[in-house]
């Protein structure tokens, strides 16, 4: 076999089998390809985000179908998985140290909602602060889901409490934000932001608040398995602006997008290591007295 046919079946093999895109759960989405940059370019992904949505408002008090300036606005989630782990990013202008005491008009980060079949059951949560009866990073199954302040229609309820059961009875259910109660079923990682970042997206002068998760895949186990379209939702507890994402789950070596290798290719990396290998022992020893001119820098 030639040396540039053994060296061309080599790359190949050894390309192909690139694994998908980890990303490191710390509250910074530079690794999502998200850029301080000022701009709104800044905010598109890289390529290892399977689903994602930009809402990057300012300067509106009215941020649908809620009000509150960016104080309240959900402006940016991300979507993404391997072959193990499902994983979230958020952007919002909306503070994890908020208060929630509605008697003030004062509402506190939601729980992130995900929706297998998009039926909008809103099949399982994930816990992203902690509750007294649930626990950060936390994911639970059988969701009794708080909602916000207005109606489907998008007009207010009447009521500041999202809690009360007049007001649970007349929301719009498809914004579910807060966990009050579910079946605990496994743990994932949640990192978040506390100090409020500029320069991000069109109007560098607003701040912003990052989350990640990774929460495995296992814990959804036939919903995910199934290839099922979902939706993941978050908001805050009043439901003032709603963000959310819809994706289709794909199955270890049936992703389409070349983030995860499938069996083909995996059985191309013995192939690509042996080609390596044959080139190596055909390669003409070098002489012993051509020693380097200058030792390797090691930093």
């Amino acid at each position: 076999m030639s040396t540039t046919l053994i060296r061309a079946l080599a790359i190949v093999a050894l390309f192909n089998t690139s694994s998908a895109q980890a990303f490191i759960i710390d509250g910074n989405l530079s690794d999502w390809g998200v850029k301080n940059n000022g701009t709104a370019t800044g905010l598109a992904p890289n390529a290892g985000v399977k689903a994602h949505k930009l809402e990057d408002q300012h300067g509106s008090n009215y941020l649908n179908p809620g009000y509150g300036n960016q104080a309240y606005d959900a402006e940016a989630m991300y979507v993404a998985w391997d072959a193990n782990q499902l994983q979230i990013g958020i952007m919002t202008g909306h503070s994890p140290l908020t208060p929630n005491n509605p008697a003030r008009n004062s509402y506190g980060a939601g729980d992130i909602a995900i929706d297998f079949g998009i039926n909008g059951l809103f099949d399982y949560g994930i816990e992203l602060l902690g509750s007294a009866t649930t626990t950060r990073g936390h994911v639970y199954s059988g969701v009794n889901w708080a909602v916000g302040l207005f109606k489907s229609n998008g007009s207010w309820t009447g009521y500041y409490d999202p809690n009360l059961a007049a007001n649970r009875a007349r929301a719009d259910s498809t914004h579910p934000t807060s966990i009050l109660s579910g079946t605990d079923i496994g743990t994932g990682t949640v990192a978040y932001t506390t100090v409020g970042q500029a320069n991000y997206g069109a109007w560098p002068g607003d701040l912003h608040y990052f989350y990640e998760v990774s929460v495995p895949l296992s814990l959804f186990s036939a919903d995910w398995a199934s290839g099922s379209n979902f939706r993941v939702h978050w908001s805050q507890n009043c439901a003032n602006d709603s963000i959310w994402v819809d994706a289709t789950a794909t199955r270890l070596g049936m992703d389409t997008t070349g983030t995860v290798p499938e069996p083909g290719t995996l059985a191309l990396l013995p192939l690509g290591m042996l080609g390596l290998i044959a080139l190596r022992r055909s390669k003409p020893p070098t002489s012993r007295h051509h020693a380097p001119t200058t030792a390797p820098y090691l930093a």
